[in-house]
């Protein structure tokens, strides 16, 4: 039985931790570049033909017809090749290389998600390396990564936000992303087998 990929979970995943880890290493935090690594983390579900972007994106049900699920466009060569692209075409747009480092996170947080299922991806188109996780898209396995995970974004983003007040809040600010979490993500948890 073949599952179709949650693109949402990705989109909702290690790609804002990932990216949130950058703001705190000095990248922006612009509300464009956090949708950006947010199409990112989408983009290696393009070959998939039922997969979010694949059917928003003008010409995406092209990519499924020549590419498997899991194949090319999950690989670090992949996600070399179409930041190169993507972020060349921010770069010309906006003169400004942030938001192809942005898309690479996305990219890259998608892979690292897939590799937690226990189908896994293999990693580069050179190498033999494929590793798996114990996961199961669509279970309640893969609903608790997704609270840990958003929690631990959300609490991570208003730290980013207000590094004092949660330093001093911090009993309050875990009550409020709690709530937030289950706000966020409750429709998605009610679906799990």
């Amino acid at each position: 039985m073949e599952v179709v990929p949650d693109d949402m979970v990705h989109a909702r995943c290690l790609w804002g931790i990932f990216y949130l880890v950058a703001v705190l290493l000095g990248a922006p935090a612009w509300p464009l570049l956090i949708g950006m690594a947010a199409f990112g983390a989408l983009m290696p579900d393009i070959d998939h033909p039922k997969s979010f972007i694949s059917t928003k994106l003008p010409g995406g049900t092209v990519m499924p017809r020549f590419v498997e699920h899991r194949g090319a466009t999950h690989t670090v060569e992949a996600a070399l090749l179409i930041t190169a692209l993507v972020g060349g075409i921010a770069y010309w747009i906006t003169n400004n290389y942030w938001f192809a480092v942005a898309f690479f996170i996305g990219y890259i947080s998608h892979l690292f998600a897939d590799t937690l299922t226990v189908s896994g991806i293999k990693w580069s188109l050179l190498s033999n390396f494929h590793p798996r996780g114990r996961i199961r898209t669509g279970t309640r396995g893969e609903g608790l990564v997704l609270i840990l995970v958003t929690f631990a974004t959300i609490v991570l983003g208003i730290y980013i936000a207000l590094p004092e007040e949660t330093s001093k809040n911090l009993g309050w600010v875990m009550l409020i992303a709690l709530i937030a979490t289950f706000a966020v993500i409750g429709k998605k948890l009610k679906r799990l087998k």
